[in-house]
């Protein structure tokens, strides 16, 4: 008799095992990788009169030193995951430049932006915050930092700022 009750719960685990591989949606979903960055290029969002340059750049771990050489270490105190760099053109030759930070937690985000900020810019209303100076825009959605410079500090750059910071926060799942 214990031989078959062993049997039975052996064949029944093994029938409720199979059940639950049943309902399964599959294996979770790989971390991100420089390789398979899920989405994060997707950030570099077109918008109307400004073609990318180049295909964006990825930096991931101490890669970030060659994005931003000085600063990196405070971004990797604050839960650094990964960044994606890329450059846009406009028909009359102005440039801006694209960063975006991907950080563990919304609390690391919330934490460069304020180092960066400082408090200091124009508030404008894209993601959970975002500020204007003269020439450049930080902005944070969720857990991503969202930094973009103009090389020029006349309206149609700073249009071009506005307007590719509401369609990167778009893209990474914020409020416009």
């Amino acid at each position: 008799m214990t031989l078959r009750r062993s049997i039975f719960a052996i064949v029944l685990a093994a029938a409720a095992l199979l059940v639950t591989a049943g309902c399964a949606d599959g294996p979770p979903p790989a971390p991100p990788t420089a390789d398979r960055p899920d989405g994060l290029l997707a950030a570099a969002a077109g918008i109307e009169g400004w073609e990318l340059e180049d295909e964006p750049q990825l930096y991931v771990g101490d890669a970030l030193f060659e994005l931003i050489n000085g600063g990196a270490e405070l971004y990797h105190q604050h839960g650094f995951v990964r960044a994606m760099a890329a450059e846009y053109v406009d028909a009359d030759g102005r440039t801006i430049a694209l960063e975006v930070f991907e950080m563990a937690d919304r609390g690391g985000a919330a934490e460069i932006y304020a180092e960066k900020t400082g408090g200091w810019g124009e508030p404008v209303r894209i993601g959970d915050e975002a500020a204007l100076e003269s020439y450049y825009m930080n902005a944070r959605t969720g857990p991503y930092l969202i930094t973009i410079t103009g090389f020029e500090s006349d309206d149609a750059t700073t249009d071009g700022i506005r307007r590719l910071a509401a369609a990167v926060v778009a893209e990474l799942g914020g409020e416009r």
